[in-house]
């Protein structure tokens, strides 16, 4: 039986029923989500794909047409600004794919929706077709397709067991638990405080955080960073703060919501060292106090999330299609 497809460019022409009825509580594909994604990434025209079976909606993906990637450099960002990339990936959240399938997915699926993506490629005159945010096994199903690894994978840690933060680090090792409130000690002593926001008082002061950080380590500008924060209210958005004893921001971060996930982002900070500590701590209180079931908190750390009881999630895998 042949595929049927609808292909949009505006999501509120699918609605919310339809597009959450195929998204099955997926971490960070649900409508809000996207819709957020659309409201903030002006300059990325997405185009959402919907196909069917016998009138019944199966599948759907979303392919964004990008003239910045954060994981480019250098040459390879100066041609993308020329020959834009075609990537099929939950908006502003490179840990997720821009799908959300039936399982167990079938070859005409796949097959399908790499040959739509490869028609917006040529006609979106794009450079290259991604598939992104998967793991190995996904990618190398995509037909025609080349699989790459960034070899930067997200870590993710599943916080069910517990009901509070005490529960939590009474699970820890005795050492790991100790160096934790170690630290709790010093942003103490230092006189650091966290603070919760549903909005950012200082959208300026909170860009500028992040921009040091981002200088510091010679990552490529993120050009969404400001509109994310002006709307982190679209998706549950919490910006929490840290400031010093005079009252001067010296860490922030942002933590996103959906499907009961959270991804904890945008991390601006200058040198104070404890106050990072303060601001991971505060995201895994943030994430057990609403109920949450995981945490995703993205590539680099790896041990000190370890020591967190992190895991690496095997989503690193990109399937690069011509």
């Amino acid at each position: 039986m042949a595929l049927e497809t609808y292909i949009t460019n505006n999501i509120e022409e699918i609605g919310e029923t339809a597009w959450n009825a195929l998204s099955g509580g997926q971490p960070f594909q649900s409508y809000n989500w996207y819709r957020f994604g659309e409201r903030v990434m002006t300059n990325a025209r997405p185009t959402h794909l919907m196909l069917s079976k016998n009138g019944q909606a199966i599948a759907r993906a979303t392919f964004w047409r990008l003239e910045h990637e954060s994981l480019a450099g250098g040459l390879t960002a100066a041609l993308i600004k020329r020959w834009p990339l075609l990537i099929c990936r939950s908006p502003l959240f490179v840990a997720a794919p821009g799908w959300s399938l039936p399982d167990p997915v079938g070859v005409d699926v796949l097959g399908e929706i790499a040959r739509i993506g490869r028609q917006l490629r040529r006609a979106g005159k794009c450079s290259l077709l991604l598939f992104d945010g998967l793991d190995t096994a996904t990618a190398h199903r995509i037909p025609r397709a080349v699989r790459y690894s960034f070899g930067k994978p997200g870590t993710v840690l599943d916080i069910r067991r517990w009901r509070s933060f005490d529960q939590y680090l009474a699970s820890m090792k005795q050492t790991e638990r100790g160096a934790l409130r170690r630290n709790l000690r010093k942003v103490d002593q230092q006189g650091i405080t966290i603070s919760r926001h549903q909005t950012v008082p200082d959208l300026d002061e909170a860009e500028n955080l992040y921009r040091t950080l981002e200088t510091r380590k010679g990552s490529e500008r993120d050009p969404w960073v400001r509109a994310m924060l002006e709307n982190i209210g679209m998706a549950n958005g919490t910006w929490l703060a840290a400031r010093d004893a005079g009252g001067q921001l010296v860490a922030c971060v942002t933590a996103y919501e959906d499907n009961g996930t959270q991804n904890l982002t945008q991390m601006g900070r200058d040198t104070v060292k404890y106050a990072y500590f303060a601001l991971l701590y505060e995201g895994i209180r943030l994430g057990l106090e609403h109920g949450l079931h995981t945490l995703y908190w993205g590539t680099d750390s790896y041990p000190l999330k370890k020591r967190l009881m992190f895991k690496v999630l095997e989503n690193d895998s990109v399937a690069v299609a011509f």
